[in-house]
C-alpha cells in the first residue's frame, strides 16, 4: 500500500473540510436580510435617492475558517517537503519547508541552502521547472503562500459583492411606479441606482445577485472566495500527486 505523503493528503483534506464549513456559514448568511434598498434624500439637489445597502456583517468565524483552509493547504505543502528530505535520508529540522521564492533564480538559491536539495535533481528539477512555486511562474501558488503569511499579521476578511438587483418594484409620490426592476450594482457598500424629483416609496425590495468576495487591496482581490479556495485546494492536491508520481515511477515510496 503506497503510504507517501500521507500526511499531506491529510491536510489537503482538512482543508477541505472548513471550506465546506465556510460555504454552509456563508449560504446561511446570504439567506437573512443582510441587506436593504431604501430611499435618501440628497442635501445637494433636493432629489431622492435609491440606494442599495447590506445591514450585516458577516458572521465572526468566516475570516477564521479563511485561514484555517489556506494554512492547512500550505503545511500541506511544508510536510511533503520534510518527507522529501526523509526519503534522501536526510533528518528534517526546523528550517525544512516547501521553497517558495519571488524569482526563479531566488528559488533555486533557496533550494541548494536547504536540506530538500538532497531529493536530487529529478526532484528539483520537477518544482523549479513544473510546479514553479514564484512569481511569474505559478502565480496562484505564491499568492497561496503570500496568503498564509498576510493570514498572520491580520484577518482575512471578505465581503459581499452584490452584482445586480432582480424584481425590486418602486412608486413615487406623482404615482410613477416602475415594475420587476433588474439593476446593475456595484461592489458593497451604499450603491446609488436611480435617483427622482419626488420621494420614492419601495414596494417591493427585489432579490440581490451576490457572491462573496477576496476584499480591495488583498490578495484574490474581487476573487470569489469559495471557487478560490476550492481551487488552491486542487492545486496544492496536483503538486502533491505530482511529486509521487515521480517517486513511484522511480520505484521509490511504496513504504516511509
Amino acid at each position: 500500500m503506497n503510504t507517501l505523503f500521507n500526511g499531506s493528503k491529510l491536510k489537503i483534506k482538512r482543508s477541505n473540510r472548513h471550506i465546506d464549513e465556510l460555504q454552509g456559514i456563508l449560504s446561511a448568511f446570504l439567506k437573512t436580510d443582510f441587506c436593504r434598498l431604501h430611499t435618501e434624500k440628497d442635501l445637494k439637489d433636493g432629489t431622492y435617492v435609491l440606494k442599495f445597502e447590506t445591514t450585516k456583517e458577516m458572521p465572526t468565524d468566516v475570516p477564521l475558517i479563511i485561514g484555517d483552509a489556506i494554512h492547512n493547504l500550505h503545511s500541506a505543502l511544508d510536510l511533503m517537503a520534510c518527507e522529501i528530505v526523509t526519503l534522501a535520508k536526510e533528518t528534517p529540522d526546523r528550517k525544512t519547508y516547501f521553497p517558495f521564492s519571488k524569482t526563479r533564480d531566488e528559488l533555486i538559491r533557496t533550494i541548494d541552502g536547504g536540506k530538500i536539495k538532497a531529493a536530487g535533481s529529478v526532484i528539483i528539477d520537477l518544482i523549479v521547472d513544473t510546479i514553479k512555486p514564484y512569481k511569474g511562474g505559478d502565480d496562484a501558488l505564491y499568492n497561496l503562500h503570500d496568503l498564509d503569511i498576510l493570514d498572520k499579521h491580520r484577518l482575512l476578511i471578505p465581503v459581499t459583492s452584490i452584482a445586480a438587483l432582480i424584481g425590486a418594484s418602486t412608486i413615487d409620490e406623482w404615482g410613477n411606479s416602475i415594475q420587476n426592476l433588474n439593476l446593475t450594482v456595484g461592489q458593497g457598500g451604499k450603491i446609488q441606482i436611480m435617483a427622482s424629483g419626488s420621494n420614492i416609496k419601495i414596494i417591493k425590495q427585489g432579490r440581490p445577485d451576490f457572491t462573496i468576495i477576496f476584499d480591495k487591496g488583498q490578495i484574490f482581490e474581487g476573487k470569489a472566495v469559495i471557487e478560490t479556495l476550492h481551487m488552491l485546494s486542487q492545486l496544492v492536491f496536483g503538486v502533491v500527486q505530482t511529486i509521487e508520481k515521480t517517486y513511484l515511477s522511480r520505484g521509490k515510496g511504496s513504504t516511509i
